[in-house]
């Protein structure tokens, strides 16, 4: 008996300490310091400063083995001010020469306009458990370059931080709009010699969560936004300065070409905007990146690639030209007024409208803009004049209405579905996607609602006595979406593209030889994430089944985490157990 209390014991001092293993951080910032300066002749400095002590092979190999620092050769100057590691028992390894390592940026290594774009790839050296990192730099940006500062920097790292230093410094003189979001810290203000610096500490960070689908829209990630833009408006004629006027003689002629034989404003902006999405290589080089700059779109014809802000600018051009009613829209992932001039955290999309109907276009994607989704989670603003857009959200309510026949060989389905019309890429009059292959099928829209009728014939399962019949969903369903199948625990908010609202309704009409075996049920479940329900019934030779689920909100919040998993995973058991019926 002795001899089993003492495994038992040890048995639990080895859990313990594999929990306590496990719980420990990778690595830990010791210190960070992060320091922006606009000086009185418009040049810029940004100062990095960063002790991290490695406690894992992970964090040693792969998270933190090498730094990377982009820069812009021809109007800044990085400066390593210091670089080494201190090893666990106090001996200095300086990093050598050779351990730093000037590459193109992955971002610019298709766009031959920015392969001037440098990266310092600084290759950590004399790496072991217990030792600490040390890397000191400047970057110095010359006058001219950047239109201000403009920050929008995470505060949450991989890591935990002990202690964070931030501070932003600008002349006395220049406005500067500025916040902490998340923790609410309160600023130091200091003035000395011209210089106003303003600047937090923060201690004990936590390491950013690792959990997918993470949006500053949720409201729980912690970011410093910083501007000297005195308005949005300011800002934002910024960028809309660079735009090209519609009455270019290039934009002019391009758009005839691709609007030859187009007999609507519809079909013209289709056009157009296939172009735009099919035809040009698509850079992912941000705003932040090219310093703000935006090539002509000739140039960009030309060279048959551009990065979002140039596209848009293209396409905006284009449908101009094409005398189709446009706007081009910036979104903000919050809703404060203060933090509307930081350019870095904007996202550019186009408002257009073509025969009685609103169309929010991108560069990138056939579809509508995921703004249309989440227009109360941000602050949408016209690129031209500043005002506010108002925007309402799209509706997500997606419905089929299906009616089946079964045999004994196959089943027959007529289906109809009520489609958002922002699942159905705008170049896809016919919803191929929803059709499943019947070339019959019709479709029709209303508003911002598409109605598909169609047919489908498929073979039905079966085993000795008992058949099985899946029910047919919309390939844009929850069911297949990837946050149906998420983790049962979540350290943070999560952010929904849209609040899903499907309803599905199944008449089966089953032959005179077989009888349903699933048994009948009603099922509601309902929690404070939303409603998830089940009905099965019978009448006569026809089985009834429907099935509905409402999600409340696209902001899921962590407290309601649980019961939104509880959701998913009742509605995935629905989805995918099918009705049974046996041979009489």
């Amino acid at each position: 008996m002795t001899n089993l209390i003492n495994k038992i014991i040890c048995l639990l001092i080895v859990l313990g300490t594999a929990i306590s293993v496990s719980a420990a951080p990778e690595a830990e910032f010791k210190k960070l310091i992060k320091s922006w300066t606009l000086n009185t002749d418009g040049s810029q400095e940004f100062h990095y400063n960063m002790e991290l002590t490695i406690y894992s092979y992970l964090a040693m190999r792969s998270l933190y083995g090498e730094s990377f620092i982009q820069y812009n050769p021809e109007y800044q100057t990085l400066k390593i001010n210091s670089s080494y590691t201190k090893q666990k028992d106090g001996t200095i390894v300086k990093t050598p020469d050779n351990a730093f390592v000037e590459v193109l940026p992955r971002s610019a290594a298709d766009a031959p306009a920015y392969n001037h774009l440098k990266e310092m790839v600084v290759v950590h050296t004399g790496l072991e458990l217990g030792a600490t990192i040390y890397l000191d730099y400047t970057i110095t940006t010359k006058a001219g370059y950047l239109p201000g500062l403009d920050i929008f920097e995470p505060i949450q790292q991989a890591s935990p931080i002990k202690e964070y230093s931030l501070s932003v410094t600008v002349p006395v003189d220049k406005d500067l709009s500025y916040s902490l979001a998340n923790p609410q810290v309160m600023a130091k203000v200091n003035v000395e010699e011209g210089m106003r610096t303003i600047s937090w500490k923060l201690k004990n960070v936590k390491p950013a969560s690792l959990a997918p689908m993470q949006r500053i829209e949720s409201g729980d990630m912690q970011y410093l936004a910083c501007s000297t833009f005195e308005t949005n408006k300011e800002a934002l004629n910024y960028l809309f300065g660079q735009f090209d006027r519609p009455e270019s003689m290039p934009l002019i002629s391009l758009a005839e070409t691709l609007t030859e034989g187009k007999n609507t404003d519809t079909e013209k902006l289709q056009a157009i905007h296939s172009f735009i999405v099919n035809d040009f290589a698509h850079s992912r080089l941000s705003l932040s990146e090219t310093g703000y700059h935006i090539r002509p779109a000739e140039d960009v014809i030309r060279s048959a690639y551009g990065t979002d802000a140039e596209l848009i600018n293209l396409l905006y051009g284009l449908l101009s030209a094409a005398k189709i009613e446009t706007k081009v829209c910036a979104a903000y992932p919050v809703k404060d007024p203060q933090e509307c001039s930081i350019l870095k955290a904007v996202r550019l999309f186009i408002q257009a409208k073509a025969d009685g109907q609103t169309y929010l276009l991108t560069s990138g994607s056939s579809k509508m803009s995921e703004i249309g989704w989440t227009a109360d989670y941000c602050d949408i603003r016209d690129l031209k004049t500043g005002e506010e857009v108002d925007l309402t959200p799209c509706s997500p309510n997606l419905s089929y209405d299906v009616t089946m026949k079964l045999s004994d060989k196959e089943v027959v389905s007529s289906i109809k579905a009520n489609i958002p019309a922002a699942f159905v890429a705008y170049s896809d009059s016919k919803a191929t996607a929803f059709s499943a292959g019947d070339k019959n099928a019709s479709v029709s829209q209303k508003e911002n609602v598409i109605t598909v009728n169609y047919q489908t014939t498929g073979k039905v399962e079966s085993v000795p006595g008992y058949y099985l019949l899946r029910l047919p969903d919309s390939p844009a369903g929850v069911a297949h979406q990837p946050y149906a199948s998420f983790n049962s625990t979540r350290d943070c908010n999560l952010f929904l593209p849209y609040a899903p609202n499907e309803t599905y309704t199944y008449t089966i009409e089953v032959p005179a030889n077989m009888e349903l075996s699933t048994p009948t049920a009603e099922k509601n479940i309902s929690n404070a994430a939303g409603n998830c329900l089940l009905s099965i019934k019978q009448t006569g030779n026809k089985v009834e089944v429907s099935r509905s689920l409402k999600i409340n909100s696209n902001l899921i919040k962590r407290a309601d985490y649980p019961a939104f998993h509880a959701l998913m995973a009742a509605w995935a058991t629905m989805n995918d157990t099918p009705i049974l019926f046996k041979q009489k």
